[in-house]
């Protein structure tokens, strides 16, 4: 495909993964790696820090800032879920006949 073509040249281009494709040919990971995203989430804690530390507590944000904020903070914390979810039921036997759900809610419907 044109596009993952175009993304494997970024990011060989940048030198974040060596050179070496995350994704094989079918759109699937490579083995699980999670190399891509930790470099992601490393950028975000430091962004989140720098911001966290630029404002006063009654600095005047943009509507579209919060709202920004809000999102990034909720898809972090469906990752976090999911993947403490997954990890923790690694080592329990399948269950049979259940199928898991997953939906994403805004916290401030949530009262979060």
């Amino acid at each position: 495909m044109k596009t993952d073509k175009r993304l494997d040249d970024l990011l060989e281009a940048c030198g974040v993964c060596g050179g070496e494709s995350e994704h094989s040919q079918d759109g699937n990971d490579n083995g699980g790696q999670a190399r891509m995203a930790k470099s992601d989430l490393f950028n975000i804690a430091d962004n989140a820090k720098m911001i966290h530390d630029m404002l006063p507590d009654d600095y005047p944000l943009e509507d579209w800032t919060e709202a920004k904020i809000t999102k990034a903070a909720d898809y972090i914390r469906s990752v976090f879920q999911y993947l403490k979810y997954e990890i923790q039921r690694e080592g329990e036997p399948e269950e049979q006949g259940h199928t898991k759900v997953y939906i994403a809610t805004d916290p401030r419907t949530l009262g979060l």
